[in-house]
């Protein structure tokens, strides 16, 4: 089975780390980073790659990226991206 965008949107893991970096982002000085942010990146992402002529699957791909590049804020802002791409590994792989 694929896992979907609406799959990842609807995850309460995924939710869950989206909240707590939110929250540690906030306790540092940052700027809005929940689900209104997550959910425009996504969509931002797809349509940029749906203009380019990209296929459904990397659209659909480009929406779930978005919506998770955060994530990593929940253990540390400093190599975020980094701790992001572990926890969706984790996740995603389970799914």
């Amino acid at each position: 089975m694929n896992v979907t965008y609406e799959d990842v949107r609807k995850s309460e893991e995924i939710r869950t780390y989206i909240k707590q970096a939110d929250e540690s982002l906030k306790a540092i000085g940052y700027t809005e980073h929940s689900f209104a942010h997550c959910t425009k990146v996504a969509k931002v992402a797809g349509d940029l790659l749906e203009k380019l002529g990209y296929d459904a699957h990397e659209v659909e791909l480009a929406r779930i990226a978005g919506f998770m590049h955060d994530m990593g804020n929940a253990i540390n802002r400093h190599r975020h991206a980094e701790y992001g791409a572990l926890l969706a590994e984790q996740i995603l792989s389970r799914t």
